[in-house]
């Protein structure tokens, strides 16, 4: 027998937060949504400084009949200034995705981690993975099921 919708999401947190881990679970309405600020860092080369934020965000949804549904979300920030040519210029951008996502990232660079606060070489790794597993899986032992493509 599953395990009721309002009970699961009061225990999602509890049981889903950890200190060891780098992303984050709250409740929000009648969906689990786990945040991974994955990348904030600020990089620099010789002649440019840029400053890169990649977020990613997995919200599942429970639905009335003991099954939930996924969605991913990526957003990438970056903004930046060059020096070249004896003239400083400014620019930055920003992508977001919102769908169905699975992937790995390692990326270093030469610059300073606003988390930790390491300068030199800082490296950042990303795993979708990581995230959705260990969802999936306390949804599952409480008895819920994904859902198909139509419901």
């Amino acid at each position: 027998m599953a395990v009721e919708k309002q009970q699961v999401l009061y225990d999602a947190p509890g049981y889903l937060n950890r200190p060891d881990q780098p992303w984050y679970v709250t409740v929000e309405g009648d969906s689990i949504v786990a945040r991974w600020k994955w990348m904030d860092a600020i990089f620099f080369a010789p002649h440019e400084v840029n400053n890169e934020v990649r977020d990613y965000t997995f919200t599942v949804t429970l639905k009335d009949n003991y099954k939930w549904k996924e969605v991913d979300r990526s957003e990438e920030s970056s903004s930046g200034a060059n020096f070249s040519n004896g003239q400083l210029s400014f620019g930055g951008s920003k992508n977001t995705f919102k769908g169905k996502q699975s992937g790995k990232s390692v990326q270093f660079g030469i610059g300073a981690d606003r988390g930790s606060g390491a300068v030199g070489l800082v490296g950042f790794k990303f795993d979708t993975e990581a995230v959705k597993a260990p969802i999936r899986a306390f949804l599952s032992s409480a008895g819920w099921k994904k859902a198909g493509l139509f419901g």
